[in-house]
């Protein structure tokens, strides 16, 4: 458990911060997001600044507005420190792998690495993806319509990640209660969802450990047996990473996918008629959506686009602005399936990169070959406004859709 008490309030702008740079910025309530809804909207009115600002909110940190200076930020962790990764500082446990650095980064990846490999995912999991995706759409077809967040986006991942772990489904809601709080709370909130989760895992790890079976949570129970474990808050710390981890993302992806599917129904007849499209289309709407916005800790005095970056503060890595950075893509807001192939920020970059990449790009293939394969076009409720939510992970609150019987 981090030592530092996190700071939530607004603070005075330190003397090496030019005035130019500072922005009113609170990213758990971005300006504009009340009265439109849009999260990235409200997100992409600091690329109308300099690259790199500074606000008092939230204890006082650094934001990066372009797709450069947050790839830069990920590949240097030497600079750029991985073990204070949310805003404020302090708000979270110790999860390695994700807060720790290289060298020691690599034991607790080598852990995790097997449950996600490309191997795994497709032999293993797809299948299983694939039959329960066709089930959903089943039985969501015949009704015509839904409020698609949680009759459908939270119910696909979830459930396949609960699967990977072999936590009870039927715990399904609680969990993802639990998840939201702990991943998107303040502080008070935070700390009482964070209690129930350590103690349910903390359950499940002393019932798997010494267990045969081959699920994440048995392997990470199996971490207190390697002659490195130095203690309890490695394996808490990798569970509660796995836990929170599978629950919000691909809920959110989806959820913005079949928006732009229902402003945009000629998206759907293309991988409807097209299939062979769909990689390129998931790589596409993850592009366009980034999800994270996460911390780094400075470690070394930095100066970059007339930013100092000083030890000790806080970097914001929003990457849903790093995929509607204009100089990095054309058109950055429009999603284009013919789009000349651009590497992006989604997943990260260097040793931090994303470990369940190869099963978020699995789960969203599936989907869109499933969803435009077996579903009509869908179209936007006219009387419900789609709403979207701000915060550590970006995500849909509500997206009611329609389509014909």
């Amino acid at each position: 458990m981090s030592d530092i008490v996190p700071n939530y309030a607004t603070v005075e702008v330190p003397p090496h911060v030019d005035p130019a740079l500072v922005v009113d910025f609170d990213y758990f309530n971005p300006p504009g997001l009340s009265e439109h809804g849009d999260v990235y909207r409200a997100w992409r009115t600091l690329q109308d600044g300099p690259d790199i600002v500074w606000t008092p909110r939230n204890g006082g940190h650094w934001i990066l507005t372009r797709a450069e200076d947050i790839k830069w930020v990920q590949e240097n962790y030497e600079i750029f420190s991985h073990e204070e990764f949310q805003i404020p500082r302090g708000a979270l446990l110790v999860m390695p792998p994700i807060t720790v650095d290289p060298p020691h980064h690599s034991r607790y990846r080598a852990v995790m690495n097997p449950s996600f490999s490309k191997s795994r995912v497709t032999n293993v999991y797809e299948p299983k993806i694939r039959a329960l995706t066709v089930d959903l759409i089943k039985q969501l077809k015949p009704r015509g319509a839904c409020e698609f967040v949680h009759d459908f986006a939270y119910v696909m991942p979830v459930a396949i990640f609960l699967g990977i772990v072999d936590l009870p489904l039927d715990r399904r809601e609680e969990f993802l209660t639990w998840g939201r709080g702990f991943a998107t709370g303040r502080e008070d909130e935070r700390l009482g969802f964070q209690k129930k989760i350590l103690e349910y895992l903390g359950s499940v790890l002393d019932e798997r450990q010494g267990g045969e079976g081959d699920d994440l949570l048995t392997r990470i129970a199996g971490w207190r047996s390697n002659p490195r474990y130095q203690s309890e808050q490695e394996t808490l710390g990798m569970a509660i990473l796995a836990f929170v981890g599978g629950l919000d993302t691909v809920a959110a992806q989806l959820s913005f996918a079949v928006a732009e599917l229902a402003r945009r129904p000629e998206l759907h007849a293309r991988l409807r008629d097209e299939p062979e499209l769909v990689p390129s289309a998931v790589e596409e709407f993850l592009r366009r959506h980034g999800l994270s916005s996460t911390g780094r800790l400075v470690k070394t005095r930095t100066e970059r686009k007339g930013a100092c970056f000083l030890p000790e503060e806080m970097v914001m890595v929003p990457i849903g602005l790093s995929g509607m950075d204009d100089r990095a893509y054309s058109n950055p807001l429009t999603i284009d399936f013919d789009r000349v192939p651009a590497p992006h920020n989604t997943f990260g970059n260097g040793p931090h990169k994303c470990v369940g990449a190869t099963l978020a790009r699995m789960e969203l293939q599936v989907f869109f070959e499933e969803w435009t394969q077996r579903m009509p076009p869908v179209r936007l409720d006219p009387a419900r406004r789609p709403t979207s939510h701000a915060g550590p992970i970006l995500g849909m609150a509500e997206l009611n859709i329609t389509w014909d019987l």
